[in-house]
């Protein structure tokens, strides 16, 4: 990987990108001796792009998973309640014996 720095960039930014474009390899430009930025060629961040969609793709298809794994889990474990339609309908009529 190349290393230039901000003053290099602003008098051979020319030769800089021609160069990145043949050896299809990233540079780092320093500022004050700390990197500040890299120049990718063009399709190299592209693919970089791609490849970090897919892995979010990939992030939320393994959540949704374990969320409904782990909601099949808690309903095997939740009880069979019983039907509450007849007593609703029921208490709605007037008729107050309850459930039968």
């Amino acid at each position: 990987m190349d290393v230039f720095n901000v003053t290099e960039i602003r008098q051979n930014i020319g030769k800089i990108i021609t160069q990145i474009q043949k050896s299809k390899q990233p540079a780092v430009i320093l500022q004050r001796s700390k990197p500040v930025a890299y120049i990718v060629e063009a399709r190299t961040y592209e693919e970089i792009q791609e490849k970090v969609k897919k892995a979010e793709q990939y992030e939320k298809a393994a959540n949704t998973k374990n969320t409904l794994s782990r909601l099949a889990k808690l309903r095997s474990e939740m009880k069979q309640q019983p039907n509450s339609t007849p007593l609703i309908r029921r208490l709605r009529e007037g008729d107050e014996r309850g459930s039968e």
